[in-house]
């Protein structure tokens, strides 16, 4: 088969079936009846759609070989039949070599929609973590919405590039001498934020993170997981980075109290407000020191102060110790390599 005469390629077009490609090479309806019952994956071959293609290759007797399935976005299905029984596999289309590039189009969900594209779940986790500083997945993707991932070779992709009904959000690779890659705007910045540590002007730090201390008003011993900073009622409050608004809420114990989305790992608290900031509400995207409400004393509080919580991966830290990744960026002197790198990219994607 060297000479390719054996490799029948079919593109599908819109009325297209998968037995007009299995006739039209020449194979028989018997052994089309003993594919298609032979195994429940079979029966993806009747949903094919324009632009999906097969490769049916025939052996020198032509005999039936191999069938490759290609779906546009969904990973790549291999048939093979020997000794008279037929395989199935899936084909990891994650590109290993060669400068490639691979389209995710948002059907469901960027986990499920990756995983059809043949993702691997270590490479949509690090898109996750990286783009959850701009996106809410859980708010924000649309329908149609699509990812270009860009490879050179690496397990890991060169670029990343969300494209919304509303805006893209591109970022590049970018290896740094201790051999640590990251992915960076054009600018050469990460998503990331550097975290303040106070969200608001206080006199003292009233109580500090500990793990049992005599609660004032409960009259019992617990938990404190958070930091008390005493501050006069009405003191402007703002967020410690920038991040998405998860809930604002009025709580028994928290009284008015506001929680923070930054990313995929980091959630900070901000309790016993006064009063939020006009017009806060779920969802809403807010920059570092950004207003977000007002110190007061309502839900569980003997006098105004901020309760303040930082929680990692929904495990709360001490913020007075506790020092989250500061925002990176690409070193000046290889910034103009790094951004004529990712110009040719766009360029290339046409972007």
């Amino acid at each position: 088969m060297a000479d390719g005469k054996h490799d029948l390629n079919f593109k599908v077009s819109r009325g297209d079936t998968f037995y007009k490609f299995f006739f039209s090479a020449g194979l028989s309806g018997n052994l089309l009846t003993k594919l298609m019952t032979s195994s429940k994956t079979a029966q993806r071959l009747n949903n094919i759609f324009p632009g999906d293609k097969f490769r049916i290759t025939l052996d020198d007797n032509h005999d039936l070989e191999k069938i490759i399935f290609s779906p546009i976005n969904s990973i790549p299905l291999s048939i093979t039949y020997e000794n008279k029984k037929f395989r199935f596999d899936r084909i990891n289309a994650q590109p290993t070599g060669g400068f490639t590039h691979t389209l995710i189009t948002i059907n469901k969900s960027l986990n499920y929609d990756a995983k059809k594209a043949g993702i691997e779940a270590e490479v949509t986790k690090m898109m996750v973590d990286n783009f959850s500083w701009e996106i809410d997945f859980s708010r924000d993707l649309r329908r149609g919405d699509k990812f270009i991932l860009s490879w050179d070779g690496e397990k890991t992709p060169c670029s990343m590039i969300y494209v919304g009904g509303k805006r893209t959000i591109a970022l590049f690779a970018y290896t740094n001498s201790l051999d640590e890659k990251k992915y960076f705007t054009s600018k050469g910045a990460t998503l990331n934020d550097t975290f303040g540590f106070a969200p608001a002007k206080y006199d003292r730090i009233s109580s500090g993170f500990q793990k049992s201390r005599y609660h004032p008003t409960l009259r019992v011993y617990r938990s404190h997981r958070g930091t008390d900073f005493a501050s006069p009622s009405g003191t402007p409050v703002h967020a410690t980075a920038k991040g998405i608004v998860k809930y604002t809420a009025t709580l028994t114990g928290y009284g008015n109290v506001v929680y923070l989305k930054h990313g995929s790992e980091y959630l900070t608290v901000y309790a016993h407000l006064s009063k939020f900031a006009k017009g806060l509400k779920s969802g809403d995207k807010v920059s570092k020191g950004q207003l977000i409400g007002y110190v007061g004393s309502t839900g569980q509080s003997t006098g105004p102060h901020l309760h303040y919580e930082l929680r990692i991966n929904g495990v709360h830290k001490d913020a007075e110790k506790v020092k989250p990744p500061k925002q990176s960026f690409v070193p000046s002197n290889k910034m103009s390599e790094f951004q004529a790198r990712a110009k040719q990219v766009l360029i290339d994607l046409g972007i």
